[in-house]
């Protein structure tokens, strides 16, 4: 018999053995119960000892907690908010109502949570964007050259005590203080209705007392240049610059006037010496001996064609024609040609056979003045230098633009894209030659790319702002499409090589160096900016108005003063800077409502408030102070803070309102009654003032004193303003703390068991419950909490 029959035979007899005893039966072998232990051994260490007497006291009680924990893993946990899922058929009818309310106001808070969080954003966006677009205006604006003022880091900073009663220094130099004035009163013939002045010619005449004669010069050019006919109200100045010959005429005609008074200088002789004698003693000087080498005709013993090409050249088209006839029968063409041209008349036929001459002949000619004359009557070679004739940039120029026909665009927009863009500043020298380069420019018609080259040094500045001013006064200075564009731009619509300056751009860049010392000028500045409006339709006078008070801050109300004035209740009238421009097109009062609502765009409320008082808008005055009480009316009182200032304007209207008849909407002046009411129950409040406080509270009726009172005082929430209701909160948490303090208060005395004080404390926990019990029907109250920890305190 062998090992393992043994064991099977004992296994059997294992089975078949029955001991009468207390245990239970075990049919099972050694090692099935072996195999039981190791597996009950790894369940526990495995699931824990603490979950394993868990499942040993549940299964005590006829739990199987198995079972139970596959239940719990079938339920679903839903969020919160998740719409209900309607049963199925055997869902009632109440039940599907309910689900479909609870729903519906779930779907209302969702909506309302995307809209605020997209209107943050909308917000949060718009004011980086605006902050970085003023960034980048601002270093924009910065880059105009190269400083030299490189900062000493080795200097320490000095004290300096100020009087605070002294009024501040002006920041406008001698020079811009005389433009200042002087457009003052320019501003003023304007707001008055009279006949305008001519302001460049004004300009130009108070340069001439400033002693500089580059800066003399350069005023009476551009002078000179621009006058011009009436200029339609709707007519571009870029194309009708382009188009119309006055401004070649102009510019030629002053090089002429200046030439005849150097030939005067060079002879010795006074500039309104006869032009025929000018001529001849000018030319005298100039060619003597073999100087005349190469001039082919004479006339009274002098060069014929230099006598013809400075009598032109100093305007004196008569005195040339003259000197032609002198010339006898060799020119008789060309003089007949002249007298024809001087009459007006075209003559075809001559003007061929004087073209085919000069190709023929006079192009190879040894004269240069000669082949000059040609091209200046003829217009022929309008490309020649000639170099031997011209030989200073005002020859340059005068030559070209005496080439040119009337209504030649074409040829016009050349010698412009020459100066400009050919040569440029680099050949002119402008960093050293400013007023030969911009000269240049004026004399080609190109107003604005002078302007803005004389702006870039601070020297110059000043005289570029008021050259602008004047030409946009005339009607003759392009303006950019928008004021948002750069100082100087060119428009794809305009001809070449043309630009179009920002005004707004390079005025406000201008005053801010002055705007808040000299306030008064920078408003008359501001005033020459009233035909321009930015991409939203504001009109540039009035935005940059607003700019000035809402950068001089909230705290510093004498700006703001100083700009619209102050209501006298003695005489009830404004008295401020603002007063001067009134006019039909800008009323005060009206332009106090435009600044106000501009200024509650950008969220500055309070000086809004101000401004539609003086505007005589006084509910929306009223309608802004409760918006902004509505934010602070349950902070502590802090002298000089938001809360302080509001309580003393709060205080300036309810006097008005008193003493004046003013027609105000009921609905805002029952917010702002009730606002101010609760201004002083929170005064007393704060100052630990219960019953005074809790008083003003109970005239106010917003909260409860007792059970029966719920009602009404929930009856009389729904009417209440949203600015009234955003406080009510910490109205009802204030009274609230007040019961409490009363509460203990009275518990502390000593006579705390008598029956008065039982019912003294009955009634402040009967009003506690009361204030509790209408926050808790209130829909989303936010003081529920707060609201139930201190009633339990009297408890």
């Amino acid at each position: 018999m062998d090992l393992s029959t043994l064991l099977q035979r004992a296994t059997s007899l294992a089975k078949q053995n029955v001991v009468d005893c207390e245990l239970p039966g075990v049919e099972r072998t050694l090692q099935q119960v072996l195999q039981a232990t190791e597996e009950m051994h790894s369940r526990v260490t495995q699931t824990g000892a603490k979950e394993m007497q868990a499942q040993m006291l549940l299964g005590s009680k006829g739990i199987d907690l198995p079972k139970l924990n596959q239940k719990l893993a079938g339920l679903s946990s839903g969020k919160t908010f998740e719409p209900l899922e309607i049963a199925g058929a055997e869902t009632d009818v109440c039940t599907f109502l309910k689900n479909e309310r609870e729903n519906a106001i779930l779907s209302v808070i969702e909506d309302t949570n995307r809209n605020i969080s997209d209107s943050v954003n909308k917000q949060k966006w718009g004011h980086l964007t605006n902050s970085w677009n003023e960034e980048k205006t601002r270093l924009l604006d910065a880059l105009i050259g190269p400083s030299q003022n490189f900062i000493d880091l080795q200097r320490l900073p000095e004290q300096t005590i100020l009087n605070p009663q002294s009024l501040p220094m002006s920041c406008l130099d001698k020079v811009g203080l005389l433009y200042a004035q002087e457009l003052c009163h320019y501003n003023t013939l304007v707001l008055k209705g009279r006949d305008r002045p001519n302001l460049l010619q004004r300009f130009a005449q108070l340069v001439s007392t400033f002693g500089d004669a580059r800066l003399t010069d350069m005023w009476i050019q551009l002078s000179c240049v621009t006058q011009t006919s009436d200029i339609p109200c709707n007519t571009d100045p870029i194309k009708r610059r382009h188009q119309q010959p006055e401004f070649v005429s102009n510019a030629k005609t002053y090089l002429e006037r200046r030439y005849k008074v150097y030939m005067s200088s060079v002879v010795g002789t006074a500039s309104s010496t006869d032009n025929y004698q000018l001529v001849r003693a000018y030319v005298h000087r100039l060619f003597s001996g073999q100087q005349t080498i190469g001039l082919v005709d004479t006339a009274g013993g002098r060069p014929l064609w230099p006598l013809i090409y400075y009598s032109l050249r100093c305007g004196a088209i008569d005195t040339a024609l003259d000197y032609l006839r002198e010339a006898g029968s060799s020119c008789e063409d060309f003089a007949q040609f002249m007298t024809e041209r001087i009459a007006g008349v075209v003559n075809s036929k001559i003007e061929n056979q004087l073209k085919l001459q000069y190709a023929n002949k006079i192009r190879n000619s040894t004269d240069a003045y000669r082949k000059a004359v040609y091209c200046i009557l003829l217009a022929c070679d309008t490309n020649e230098a000639h170099g031997e004739v011209a030989k200073t940039i005002d020859d340059f120029l005068w030559l070209r633009l005496a080439m040119l026909r009337a209504g030649d665009s074409t040829g016009y927009g050349q010698l412009q894209s020459l100066i400009v863009d050919s040569y440029g500043e680099k050949y002119f020298n402008a960093g050293q030659q400013a007023h030969i380069y911009f000269q240049t420019l004026v004399l080609t018609g190109q107003f604005e790319a002078a302007i803005e080259f004389l702006s870039r040094t601070d020297i110059n500045r000043v005289h570029a702002v008021h050259m602008a001013i004047a030409l946009n006064e005339l009607g003759l200075l392009g303006s950019v499409r928008s004021v948002a564009q750069p100082l100087l731009t060119i428009d794809i619509l305009d001809p070449t090589p043309l630009r179009r300056l920002n005004l707004t751009r390079l005025i406000r860049r201008y005053v801010e160096r002055f705007e808040a010392t000299d306030t008064a000028e920078a408003l008359h500045y501001f005033y020459t900016l009233r035909n321009l409006h930015d991409p939203k339709g504001h009109n540039m006078f009035l935005k940059s108005v607003c700019d000035l008070v809402v950068e001089s801050g909230v705290l510093d109300t004498s700006k703001f003063d100083l700009i619209f004035g102050r209501r006298h209740s003695e005489e009830n009238v404004m008295r401020g800077l603002f007063q001067e421009f009134s006019c039909a097109d800008f009323d005060t009062h009206t332009m106090a409502a435009l600044v106000a609502d501009e200024l509650v765009a950008r969220g500055s409320f309070e000086m809004a408030v101000r401004l539609y008082d003086m505007a005589d808008k006084l509910n929306l005055a009223l309608k802004h102070i409760c918006i902004l009480l509505a934010q602070v009316v349950q902070q502590r009182p802090v002298e000089g803070a938001l809360r302080a200032r509001l309580s003393l304007e709060a205080e300036r209207f309810a006097t008005r309102l008193l003493v004046e008849q003013v027609d105000v909407e009921p609905k805002i002046l029952a917010s702002f009654t009730l606002l101010r009411d609760l201004l002083k129950f929170f005064d007393s409040f704060h100052e630990g003032q219960s019953v005074a406080a809790m008083q003003r509270l109970a005239r106010t009726g917003l909260v409860p004193s007792n059970i029966q009172e719920v009602d009404s005082c929930l009856a009389n929430a729904k009417r209440l303003s949203g600015e009234v209701i955003k406080v009510l909160p910490e109205v009802m948490v204030a009274a609230m703390d007040l019961t409490l303090t009363q509460y203990n208060q009275l518990k502390s005395e000593a006579n705390s068991g008598s029956s008065m004080q039982q019912r003294q404390l009955q009634h402040l926990r009967e009003r506690g419950k009361a204030i509790a019990n209408m926050a808790a029907t209130m829909p989303l109250c936010p003081t529920n909490q707060r609201l139930l920890q201190l009633i339990l305190q009297m408890h």
